[in-house]
């Protein structure tokens, strides 16, 4: 069975979060593994970020705060698990841990025990009650290596009727179009369309379309998908259109080593970008 991991440096909003995490596990089978992570380094950087004084007060305090938390996590997690299960019946296989590994390295132990690994994350900033927040999820979206699901903040139920797929032509689109359509099969009635937004659609884009189109037809095997080709001043603009006249479940992106992914996210706050659209957003790596 394939897993997801749901990671957590917060206790806050939990209850939300893991039930949208079994929901969404017991959904498509995927058994569950809850890591709560202590990691001081990540934690320090975020937050010492253009600082000069090496111990920080504000610092020393969250850090107190966080470690206490971090030693009742489990406790407090497990509690909140059986009070899921009394009211939800579910069989997802599960397990809950704390762990003081740097959290790429976490998740990259946990890839090379299942591939297939589905990392699941909240999209606010974690220790948010904090003056300026702690954890910038960005990096760890920047850095791992397998899909990212990034959960909004209230989501307590799974729902993917239809999803957009966001596409900037990247070859690996196919791939990614692949995995998502066999992971989807598993939900009834999934819809999937397949979006591109450009400034200005003259002929040449028009026949890289129908070409790009084509190719999906022929590679991807899905039998519910379409089509659209929206023309914005950016891409963003083209996706926020689409989904403002459009129910959205679902918005799938391709983190690309260099291209739109990157100038979407990194001119923004990545709390506003993802609670911009207030539904999931599943990001695939370019590798």
């Amino acid at each position: 069975m394939k897993t997801n991991l749901l990671l957590l440096d917060s206790l806050k909003n939990s209850e939300s979060l893991l039930s949208f995490a079994f929901s969404f596990s017991n959904r498509f089978r995927r058994k569950l593994k809850i890591i709560y992570v202590f990691d001081l380094k990540w934690m320090g950087q975020s937050y010492m970020s253009g600082a000069t004084a090496p111990m920080d007060a504000g610092f020393i305090h969250a850090e107190k705060m966080a470690r206490k938390e971090f030693e009742e996590a489990q406790t407090k997690l497990r509690a909140m698990v059986d009070e899921y299960l009394k009211h939800n019946l579910t069989q997802v296989p599960y397990e809950i841990s704390t762990s003081e590994l740097n959290r790429v390295d976490l998740v990259e132990e946990e890839l090379k025990k299942d591939k297939d690994l589905m990392l699941l994350i909240n999209n606010y900033q974690s220790y948010a009650e904090l003056s300026g927040g702690l954890i910038h999820y960005p990096n760890i979206i920047n850095d791992v290596k397998c899909p990212v699901f990034v959960i909004p903040e209230d989501t307590p139920h799974v729902i993917l009727k239809d999803v957009v797929y966001a596409t900037d032509y990247n070859p690996e689109d196919i791939t990614s179009l692949k995995h998502l359509s066999t992971f989807l099969k598993q939900a009834e009635h999934t819809h999937i369309m397949v979006l591109h937004n450009e400034k200005e659609v003259d002929f040449d884009e028009k026949l890289k379309w129908k070409g790009f189109k084509e190719v999906v037809k022929e590679e991807v095997d899905f039998d519910n998908f379409d089509f659209t080709l929206e023309s914005q001043e950016d891409f963003r603009k083209g996706i926020e259109d689409y989904s403002s006249e459009h129910k959205t479940d679902l918005l799938v992106l391709m983190h690309e080593k260099k291209g739109f992914f990157e100038q979407f996210f990194s001119s923004s706050d990545v709390k506003n970008v993802l609670t911009h659209f207030d539904k999931p957003v599943l990001v695939y790596h370019e590798q």
